[in-house]
């Protein structure tokens, strides 16, 4: 298959970068393991998204979003994402999107890390607040469709094709098993994150880190692989889905078993003015102390105002009370699910990566986010980096030939049964060894069992059911290299908190650089001093 642009993944991110590219008259080809607008974390997102309203400024939410990132994300990206808010929410818009609206204007709330008010939500009319995210990607699939983007669904992508220096493409696997070269001008990776490659998480079962190793294995440098935002509030009872965190801005509280409002004892002012990383962080050593409800704590719901309960919380508090939890007198229990990573291939300001030919948009890049995620952040920098991304890769007028040989086929046999233990097994890994908190001896443990892990695998090398195969065989690659990162970040910064080094260092004020090794050989990390912003 032939087109100018190709596009990897079918959520928010390669929605934007399809349209952006086709606009600037590329042709465009979108493919993704599962349905394109209905697969990928977009799907449940709930739907928060930082604008700039106009009261407000674009140094404003950067300094946020720098701040918050704990002052090493890339000041050139977090400018961009900046930078693009405003117009962000025009193409939304643009696209059909529907926003939340009170007396004609949009409802702004203040999340925390946000030193104002400025995320939005859209309005779920029909759409179950567990599928939020389809009023995003609905509209933006319809307009994809409208403009002549060309789908292709249930692909998997083994590997990036390379014409010397240049991505020229990939190679997929269809589900009759049959391979595909997919050549393009350039190719824009919009995967998502990893987040099922932790045992406890909320993501959907396709974002399985494959970005991160397709990337690698290209040529591509990777960054802040050690950064994984772990959400303080997914909700375990009565509803077990993400809940928001603009609930903590508007009065939220957490609690332990004995009623202690207990995130007071390590932040100053507690929950409006937290991160992610700080909440989460404090739930995990409630457990640890035996403090909590099972695997989580109570949530606190009692002090949101009648109004906002009314209007932008009403579907959560319609589905709270039809499993028997009244939100006034009841409090729901939440625990903790990987929910973000803030890691990811490094890129420019238009998405392009240290490969040519070769562009990222969404969660499959790092940089824009350093250390810790506010929320809304994620949303705008799909939609940000997915239009410069989009218009970027349409501007490639390299003819590449490419090579896209398939693997070669290996011994097997195994069964389903076994692929999916190893996975099962990699998965709490993972979540034992490279947690909310760490160690050198916990790292180094996971490392040992990842070996055994990958020289299982490779010892099955290529057999049925390929597709499964292949995805796992990337998993591997990319959990390594949050095992790799982890290991080497010697402080707490964020979201990764090591108990054997718990205090920030500014001597570790960078990132942590990931490229591929010689051969097969063990990936290079080497860190990189912070470019403060000017």
């Amino acid at each position: 298959m032939q087109t100018d642009v190709l596009v990897i993944g079918g959520g928010l991110a390669g929605l934007t970068a399809a349209i952006a590219a086709r606009r600037a008259g590329a042709e465009v080809l979108l493919v993704c393991k599962r349905r394109p607008g209905r697969s990928g974390n977009t799907l449940i997102a709930a739907g928060n998204l930082t604008s700039l309203p106009e009261d407000d400024s674009v140094e404003g939410l950067a300094i946020d979003t720098f701040g918050g990132g704990r002052e090493i994300a890339d000041p050139t990206l977090v400018r961009t994402l900046a930078e693009g808010a405003a117009e962000a929410v025009d193409f939304l818009q643009g696209c059909g999107v529907r926003l939340l609206r009170v007396d004609g204007r949009l409802q702004a709330r203040r999340v925390p890390g946000h030193s104002r008010a400025r995320t939005i939500f859209p309005e779920l009319g029909a759409v179950p607040v567990q599928t939020a995210g389809l009023t995003l990607t609905l509209p933006l699939l319809a307009e994809a469709r409208r403009l002549g983007v060309r789908f292709a669904e249930g692909l998997m992508v083994a590997r990036l094709a390379r014409n010397g220096e240049r991505v020229a493409g990939a190679l997929a696997l269809d589900g009759s098993g049959g391979w595909l070269a997919l050549r393009a001008r350039a190719t824009i990776l919009a995967t998502g994150g990893g987040g099922r490659l932790y045992a406890g998480s909320n993501n959907t079962r396709d974002i399985t880190g494959d970005g991160y190793a397709l990337a690698l294995e290209a040529g591509a440098a990777l960054r802040d692989m050690e950064f994984i935002q772990f959400h303080p509030a997914m909700g375990l009872t009565p509803v077990r889905i993400i809940l928001p965190t603009t609930l903590f801005g508007d009065g939220a509280v957490l609690r332990n078993r004995y009623g202690e409002r207990f995130l007071l004892n390590s932040v100053t002012g507690g929950e409006p003015v937290a991160g992610r990383d700080e909440m989460s962080q404090a739930i995990d050593r409630e457990l640890r102390a035996g403090k909590g409800i099972g695997e989580g704590v109570y949530l606190d719901l009692s002090q949101i105002p009648a109004d906002l309960a009314a209007t932008r919380y009403a579907p959560l508090w319609a589905l709270l009370r039809r499993r028997g939890c009244d939100p006034a007198q009841n409090m729901p229990t939440v625990g903790l699910a990987v929910h973000f990573f803030m890691g990811g291939m490094v890129i420019d300001s238009h998405g392009g990566s240290t490969v040519p030919g070769l562009y990222g948009a969404g969660e499959v890049c790092g940089g824009v986010h350093g250390a810790n995620r506010l929320g809304g952040n994620a949303l705008l920098e799909a939609v940000v980096f997915g239009r410069r991304a989009g218009a970027r890769a349409a501007a490639e007028r390299t003819e590449t030939a490419g090579v896209f040989d398939p693997p070669p086929a290996g011994n097997g046999p195994w069964t389903v049964e076994e692929l999916t233990g190893l996975r099962a097994a990699l998965r709490q890994l993972l979540w034992r060894h490279a947690g909310v908190i760490r160690s050198a001896e916990g790292l180094a443990a996971g490392l040992a069992q990842w070996r055994e892990l990958d020289d299982t695998c490779r010892s099955w090398r290529l057999a049925e059911p390929v597709p499964l195969f292949l995805e796992t065989s990337l998993m591997l690659r990319s959990a390594r290299c949050i095992l790799l990162a982890a290991q080497a970040r010697l402080e707490s910064r964020g979201a990764h908190c090591r108990e054997d080094y718990p205090m920030l260092d500014d001597e570790w004020r960078g990132h942590l650089r990931i490229e591929s090794g010689v051969g097969e050989g063990e990936p290079v990390v080497r860190f990189v001093p912070q470019e403060l912003p000017e």
